[in-house]
């Protein structure tokens, strides 16, 4: 069994799978599931991967005891998982202090761009009859341009939605919580 793979197995006993699972991505994804299987051996007492995810499956207050452990690392997994970015954040404050005009603002012509193309085919696809036989095609590049395409200049220029994912990430803790007291 694989690091990441490990890893994620021992998180989908916590439901953290989704939350946590998605700092694995990138150059940095190795180190991050590492911390995550040695947290699962300190809170269990075990020296494998495997043993641990044995421990937590059979006793629901150790799975307990692992997700507050997960939690109160968190903002040090998501530090390890974004050292891969540092280097396109660094790219962007170069490019800003370039003189090249282009360059400094690619970013704002990129957004721009992908804006107006949405924009413009919403526009179309609602005003103009779509051939008949291309109303999946249609669908699914709507799908991507709102759920995609504007959603990423969005995310870029005005931050993401971390707060409602922190609410559903509570949600799952008082669930297993309750499951324990019960």
């Amino acid at each position: 069994m694989g690091l990441i793979s490990g890893a994620l197995g021992l998180l989908k006993l916590t439901g953290l799978d989704t939350k946590i699972g998605q700092l694995f991505g990138g150059d940095t994804g190795e180190a991050v599931a590492k911390k995550v299987v040695d947290i699962a051996q300190m809170v269990t007492g075990t020296t494998n991967m495997v043993d641990a995810a044995a421990q937590l499956e059979l006793s629901p207050e150790l799975a307990l005891n692992f997700e507050e452990a997960l939690m109160a690392q968190e903002v040090e997994l998501v530090k390890l998982a974004n050292e891969d970015r540092k280097g396109a954040r660094n790219l962007q404050v170069a490019a800003l202090t370039q003189k090249d005009t282009f360059s400094k603002r690619f970013v704002y012509y990129f957004a721009i761009g992908w804006s107006s193309f949405a924009m413009l085919y919403i526009s179309l696809i609602t005003f103009l009859d779509i051939p008949e036989g291309n109303e999946r095609f249609a669908d699914t590049m709507l799908g991507f341009l709102l759920g995609t395409a504007l959603a990423g200049v969005f995310q870029f220029f005005y931050g993401s939605s971390e707060g409602n994912e922190r609410r559903s990430e509570t949600d799952q803790h008082v669930s297993l919580a309750s499951k324990i007291n019960t």
